[in-house]
């Protein structure tokens, strides 16, 4: 065995025994030279990777570096290639409003992939370790910078509840400011008479018709109005809010699921029996106990009898009156509490008039319940199911809808409408009712930011210019045309001004962020 050396030691010490007195440290000195001719030196590098997505499919090539740097401008399947028997890899990611599908060879911290930033600005970084060459990889969010958007609130429309927020009942047929304060960050979707709302800085406000308590002030009173914007009790609100028919749900930060209003057939998801004031709630209400309740725009809907909300794993719940099988449970029968809708991996949701449309992370389009008018898209009329049905295609992205007629965007940025069409719903210059997916007119939507109820359409291109179409009976176009003078458009016409968010819709009103 060696007892001591001198000079220069090369390759691995497994093998040295007998030497006590091995002192192993670091020395730090003067170079002098380039340095090519150093050898035997190794270290963990790190390495700046640009990478660049904007195809359905990205390989992020390690061998070029493990910090990646990675601009989205697509839904995208990431895989990684050149793989180190053992790597960590940062992945940064500036927010973009797009997908990543991650290799399922990544093991999540927590169990499910991270929810990723949608705002630009925005950043996620997140942590890819592994030891045997990328067969497995463990993952974890390091970072999560959010912020929201604060901007203007503007409404129009119709105001005989106070649903603008101007202190009167005065109806206007153009945008008109709520107050002065630019510190909104979202708007919340409402249908059939429900409330209007919007979140800033994490608390929840409405305002506009409270018709069983639907807007949260603990006041059930049937006429009750409110034509300023009233804080709702509580902090940490998401900022994603619907309501309809006198009922209410929205969710907090911390993934807890909450309803109000009206609750005759079980609405609310708080496990009450049927009666019409008996159990409605005039003041927020906590549904079940669990915290895994997605957080994010779209992923719950309260439609005009039943409600669905989908879990962070990609569960889709559903509750209460369930008549033509909206519940979606192969039954008719009514629903107090969640009940799971079977399937997984579902992306948005929206429920309308005892029906449902709803994607998957796949890109497939499902619906299910009353299909009077050919809403669901499936080529026929008066056939109802009472479980999900799938409508051809593959690159769906969101719906959005009132019952008799939905309208979904797809990933290409294009519109797409089924259903009832009398107002001039698909845009086309026509009125006849369509079964199956016709797509309207244009190619450069937004894709999360499409509204539709009360007989008319909003929508928000790329660009942040708003367009409507469909009725116009309270000056809901914002186009400064009341009832009296253009009843409907029957393809899209353009709201002044450049916007951020559409919201409102609910009885002939709308509200939008600017």
């Amino acid at each position: 065995s060696a007892t001591s050396f001198a000079g220069n030691f090369t390759g691995v010490a497994s093998g040295i025994t007998g030497t006590p007195n091995i002192v192993v440290g670091i020395m730090t000195g003067t170079l002098n030279g380039d340095g090519s001719s150093l050898t035997g030196i190794a270290a963990t590098n790190w390495i700046a990777n640009n990478v660049t997505a904007n195809s359905s499919t990205t390989t992020v090539n390690l061998s070029l570096g493990n910090v990646v740097k990675f601009t989205q401008s697509a839904d995208t399947t990431v895989s990684f290639a050149n793989t180190g028997t053992s790597n960590i890899v940062s992945f940064i990611r500036d927010g973009a409003n797009y997908t990543i599908t991650w290799p399922s060879s990544i093991k999540w911290n927590g169990g499910s992939a991270p929810t990723l930033n949608t705002v630009s600005g925005e950043s996620d970084v997140i942590t890819l370790l592994t030891r045997d060459e990328g067969v497995t990889w463990y993952g974890w969010e390091t970072v999560n910078k959010e912020y929201a958007v604060k901007k203007g609130l503007w409404a129009w429309g119709r105001n005989s509840h106070g649903e603008l927020a101007q202190n009167n009942l005065t109806l206007y047929s153009s945008p008109v400011q709520i107050g002065s304060d630019e510190a909104w960050s979202s708007v919340g979707f409402t249908m059939d008479d429900g409330c209007q709302a919007a979140v800033k800085n994490g608390q929840l406000f409405t305002w506009g018709y409270n018709n069983k308590g639907s807007a949260g002030h603990s006041n059930i009173q049937q006429d009750h109005r409110l034509s300023s914007p009233t804080q709702v009790p509580g902090t940490n609100w998401s900022g994603w809010i619907t309501s309809c028919k006198s009922k209410t749900i929205t969710t907090k930060t911390d993934g807890t699921l909450w309803s109000w209003g009206y609750n005759g057939q079980g609405q609310l998801g708080l496990n009450q029996g049927s009666g019409d004031n008996t159990h409605s709630q005039s003041s927020p209400c906590r549904v079940g106990s669990d915290t895994d309740w997605s957080t994010e725009s779209g992923k719950c809907s309260m439609a005009s009898a039943d409600t669905f909300a989908i879990k962070t794993d990609g569960t889709l719940w559903s509750w209460g009156m369930n008549d033509y099988g909206a519940i979606g449970q192969n039954n008719r029968t009514q629903y107090s509490s969640p009940a799971q809708i079977p399937g997984t991996n579902w992306l948005y949701v929206q429920g309308g008039n005892h029906n449902v449309l709803a994607t998957k992370t796949d890109g497939t389009l499902w619906g299910w319940g009353l299909n009077g008018d050919g809403q669901l898209g499936l080529n026929n009329v008066n056939i109802h199911y009472s479980s999900p049905v799938q409508i051809p295609g593959t690159t769906w992205h969101r719906p959005s809808g009132q019952g008799s007629a939905f309208v979904v965007s797809r990933t290409d940025g294009t519109l797409w409408s089924m259903g009832y069409n009398m107002p001039g719903f698909v845009g086309s210059n026509d009125r006849i009712y369509r079964s199956s997916p016709t797509q309207m007119p244009g190619t450069t939507w937004d894709k999360d930011k499409v509204r539709m109820e009360g007989g008319s359409i909003s929508a928000l291109k790329t660009d942040g210019t708003l367009w409507f179409w469909g009725r116009n009976f309270k000056g809901e176009a914002g186009t400064s045309q009341a009832y009296a003078q253009i009843k409907a458009y029957s393809s899209p016409v353009q709201v002044p001004g450049t916007w951020t968010d559409v919201g409102g819709k609910g009885g002939y009103a709308t509200i939008a962020l600017k």
